[in-house]
């Protein structure tokens, strides 16, 4: 028997790289995975009740494995690598979801770290990654222009970590992560669970799920608040940092909406310095404009203006 809940892989052709982000992903939700190759039918472990067919070589005739597993009652999970190898971003998410769901209905988010693993608490501590402060990028209309004048401001070396929340749709993130990865300076990733957060980095957060830093700097992915008015939500982003991290920071970029400024209030309240982006500047201020008349802007200034004050708190 197994200490924990086993789930079988069979590789139908040669392993994939999706197969393995796989792998990875369910022993972090808890689950011990066994591999095996399509000619390995002779030794599958009869206790394990879930098989994934990970196929490849759609050619191979599965009808003896099929005829295997129906006998023993094992659940069979069937995955297209040739579709799951090319997923990024939150496609990925959503298909690692979906097999997480399947394997066991009980999980509704992704991924659920057992305590075995480094799980994300109310008070995770990036410095021993080199993280000296981790700053919320809020932004909206006029957002992408101003935060790739932003990033391109710093060196890349930084002690510190961005997280973007810029509105847009769903169809939009590939190309908003393309299109703010052009500073040069600053790498932008869309967060992926399994994704390992660094120093100098920024990181997307995706429409459809917010994101977890575990306290060893990997991220995870889990459900947002299904009636939120913006995707992403910027108020949800803060308020979820602010149990992971207990501390962060907020800039301010152009947009107009009312979302951010619950969530810059929950920041400045917290300890956390907000500054914001000058009308001037803006495309739209309504959201830096709310901020400044509630109070809350320790600087206000172009997109320049507020890499060189970030850069020198840093110092």
């Amino acid at each position: 028997m197994h200490s924990q809940p086993a789930v079988g892989l069979i590789h139908i052709g040669e392993p994939q790289v999706s197969a393995q982000f796989l792998v990875s992903q369910l022993n972090t939700s808890g689950y011990q995975v066994q591999q095996y190759e399509i000619g390995d039918i002779g030794s599958l472990d009869q206790n394990i009740q879930t098989f994934i067919l990970n196929l490849f070589d759609n050619d191979v005739n599965l009808d003896d494995l099929i005829h295997r597993l129906d006998e023993s009652g094992a659940r069979i999970i069937f995955n297209d690598a040739r579709i799951s190898n090319e997923l990024v971003g939150w496609n990925k998410n959503r298909w690692l979801r979906h097999v997480l769901h399947k394997i066991d209905q009980a999980n509704d988010i992704l991924p659920k770290s057992n305590a075995s693993h480094n799980v994300a608490t109310a008070a995770v501590d990036l410095s021993g990654l080199g993280i000296k402060s981790v700053w919320i990028l809020g932004a909206s209309i006029g957002g992408p222009e101003s935060l790739l004048k932003f990033l391109g401001e710093f060196e890349g070396d930084e002690p510190v970590l961005f997280l973007i929340v810029q509105h847009m749709d769903s169809e939009f993130v590939t190309m908003m992560e393309k299109q703010l990865d052009k500073n040069e300076k600053i790498m932008v990733k869309l967060g992926q669970s399994g994704e390992q957060v660094e120093p100098g980095q920024a990181i997307l957060i995706p429409v459809d799920e917010d994101i977890v830093i575990n306290a060893d700097g990997g991220l995870a992915v889990k459900d947002v608040n299904p009636k939120r008015m913006y995707t992403p939500c910027i108020d949800d982003v803060c308020f979820s940092m602010l149990e992971n991290l207990n501390k962060v920071n907020m800039a301010i970029f152009s947009g107009m909406a009312k979302d951010g400024i619950v969530g810059a209030t929950n920041v400045f309240e917290n300890g956390g310095k907000v500054i914001t982006q000058s009308a001037e500047s803006c495309v739209v201020s309504a959201i830096a404009e709310e901020v400044r008349s509630l109070k809350m802007s320790m600087f206000d200034g172009d997109p320049v203006d507020m890499a060189q004050y970030i850069k020198e708190t840093l110092n």
